[in-house]
């Protein structure tokens, strides 16, 4: 059967742009240099098993306070919040409510559990790297100081970063889950022991049937994470692509393919076999027997802070240490 495009499937158009704040448009036009008003509330998401960050979390928190600016922890998150500090602790599905922005203390892990809780309000987030990489982290532990600072000042531009939205459907067609990924959406197997055959359809074409062990769609920021380790090229955030890798295909194919994010993308298993498809290491959805996941651009992106000109190259010869 043929995946036929839907209004359900159809890209959304792009977002008008935010009026008074500094971004990049998810198209990946340049810059707009502009001053946020100043911050009334931040919220604070923190690595809660690395001491450092739950120290760098506790100061940062006062700090804050100290300026005036209300401070949000996530409920779940093991910092010491100074009383001083006056933390209001919500349960994630309420952590962004009202917030201007979101400090990140941690690894890409944590930048993507706090993207998961303020993409649908808007929140930008600010990455403070603990981690190994940190490529979605905007400074360095040591630059927290200054980053603040900049922070409380409202001196920051914003930056809008594509994502990608994902439907579940069952054999007869019909939806029965779905969410967004803001690095990848991976159709994997669950049975280790065997391969599983996934069928790739763009738009209205049967491309293949791949024998592996996963098919990755990946948006340009996902170019470094998973996608990366299964030999995917590296592209560049200002590029307007879908990446769609196989994991250790038994086919003489195995290339990478670039993907219009206007052209649906649908991935099946060709023999009924379960399968499930993981977004960002984070969630896991279950594909039926005869199921399939749709994928396409997300209607909402994920906003970063950021405190000087991107350098995306820079980025990929640092933590990579090409130099």
């Amino acid at each position: 059967m043929q995946p036929q495009p839907t209004s359900a499937t159809a890209p959304p158009e792009a977002s008008a742009p935010v009026s008074g704040v500094g971004r990049v448009p998810a198209s990946g036009a340049a810059p707009v240099p502009a001053r946020e008003r100043r911050p009334q509330a931040i919220g604070v998401v923190v690595h809660g098993g690395r001491d450092a960050a739950r120290l760098a979390a506790s100061s940062t928190a006062l700090r804050l306070a100290r300026t005036g600016i209300d401070v949000v922890g996530c409920r779940g998150d093991d910092w010491p919040a100074d009383e001083e500090a006056g933390v209001d602790w919500r349960h994630p599905s309420a952590f962004a409510e009202g917030l201007d922005l979101v400090v990140v203390l941690g690894g890409d892990g944590t930048f993507l559990r706090a993207a998961y809780m303020a993409r649908d309000r808007g929140v930008p987030l600010l990455g403070v790297n603990l981690g190994r990489l940190g490529f979605l982290s905007e400074v360095e532990l040591d630059d927290l100081s200054t980053a603040l600072e900049r922070v409380v000042e409202g001196d920051y531009d914003v930056e809008e970063r594509m994502t990608l939205a994902v439907e579940v459907r069952d054999a007869a067609g019909a939806v029965i889950g779905g969410s967004w990924a803001l690095n990848e959406a991976s159709v994997e197997r669950t049975q280790s022991q065997r391969l599983v055959v996934l069928e790739v359809f763009i738009g209205r074409t049967r491309l293949a049937g791949i024998p592996c062990d996963a098919v990755i769609c990946a948006t340009p920021t996902g170019s470094t994470a998973y996608a990366f380790s299964a030999r995917g090229p590296v592209l560049s955030p200002l590029v307007d692509a879908i990446l769609l890798v196989p994991v250790a295909p038994h086919s003489l194919f195995d290339r990478t393919i670039v993907i219009d994010p206007r052209e649906p993308l649908l991935v099946r298993p060709a023999d009924n076999t379960d399968c499930v498809v993981a977004l960002d290491g984070r969630e896991s959805i279950g594909v039926p027997p005869g199921g399939s996941v749709v994928v396409t651009r997300g209607e909402t992106a994920v906003r970063m802070v950021r405190l000087a000109p991107f350098d995306f190259y820079a980025r990929v010869r640092d933590k990579f240490r090409l130099s």
